[in-house]
């Protein structure tokens, strides 16, 4: 039988439901039509078949022996439909995924860069959560984290992304370019680092430096990387700060790095829970991580 030869879809949907709810009432509520819709449509059906399908009585509908294979090819039909819906609408739909990291990051790097994670990741639903306390990975919970420090990180995949570097940053507006210079300026104190350790302080750049005699007690003090950073750009003094954190600030202009001197600090990961890793839209994200993570500090 060809296409253009089956009785009408919605007469076949109504015939299906009554059947299998021995009820026109039962069928019509529903499809969402009226009873009398419900007759209507399996006349028609019985019509173009020419024969009787349903047996129609006050109390209930049964299916005639012609009726009971046409109801089985339906209902099977119908079901089969219905899987491979399912199944277009699973393949259609956004990969969620929640991404957990410390709010400097969130805030200072990634936010900046959505736009390209859409571009590459189309089809991923990528949902944020800022903390700076590390979060439990989960399949369905929190997915995936960014995490600082060294590593190991027991009871989930992780991949070293990037190591971190501190250095002293300011605004060009001081035209400081020489150490010398640092003797006539603010410097900006970022107290309480709890990562990485020891903290990349004043102390330790001016050992590293070698100028023991650099008075690094003075100074703007701040407990927030963050805000220290944004006293630099407004030109409160020099701050050292996360060279990853401050790459779009590097970048625009808003701060330089005058010396070239460095302190080491701890490393960024990816982190997934278990089994996570071999989802493709993991590896992408996570690529995409590494990727511009290493054309921010190339």
């Amino acid at each position: 039988m060809a296409i253009h030869d089956l009785p009408p879809l919605t007469a076949l949907r109504a015939f299906e439901a009554a059947a299998r709810r021995s009820s026109f009432k039962a069928a019509a509520a529903e499809l969402f039509v009226t009873p009398t819709a419900i007759s209507h449509q399996i006349r028609q059906l019985e019509e173009h078949l020419g024969v009787r399908v349903l047996h129609r009585t006050p109390r209930a509908v049964t299916l005639t022996p012609e009726g009971r294979g046409l109801y089985d090819a339906t209902a099977a039909g119908f079901a089969e439909i219905g899987q491979a819906v399912v199944r277009l609408r699973v393949r259609r739909a956004p990969a969620i995924l929640t991404l957990s990291a410390t709010t400097a990051l969130l805030s200072q790097w990634l936010i900046p860069r959505l736009a390209q994670v859409r571009s590459v990741l189309p089809e991923l639903d990528l949902r944020l959560h800022a903390s700076d306390a590390v979060a439990d990975l989960s399949p369905g919970g929190i997915d995936l984290a960014i995490r600082y420090g060294q590593g190991p990180f027991p009871g989930v995949d992780a991949t070293l992304l990037i190591g971190d570097a501190f250095a002293p940053l300011c605004s060009p507006g001081l035209n400081i370019r020489e150490i010398a210079d640092l003797r006539h300026a603010a410097l900006i104190h970022v107290d309480g680092r709890t990562r990485p350790q020891p903290p990349p302080d004043w102390s330790r750049w001016r050992a590293s430096a070698g100028v023991p005699d650099l008075d690094v007690g003075p100074g703007l003090r701040l407990t927030d990387g963050m805000l220290a950073m944004q006293a630099a750009i407004a030109g409160q003094g020099v701050v050292i700060v996360s060279l990853v954190l401050a790459a779009d600030a590097l970048a625009s202009g808003l701060l330089v790095q005058p010396f070239p001197q460095v302190l080491p600090g701890d490393s960024y990961f990816f982190a997934s829970a278990p089994g996570l890793c071999i989802r493709p839209e993991v590896a992408a994200l996570r690529d995409w991580f590494k990727r511009e993570l290493g054309r921010d500090r190339s």
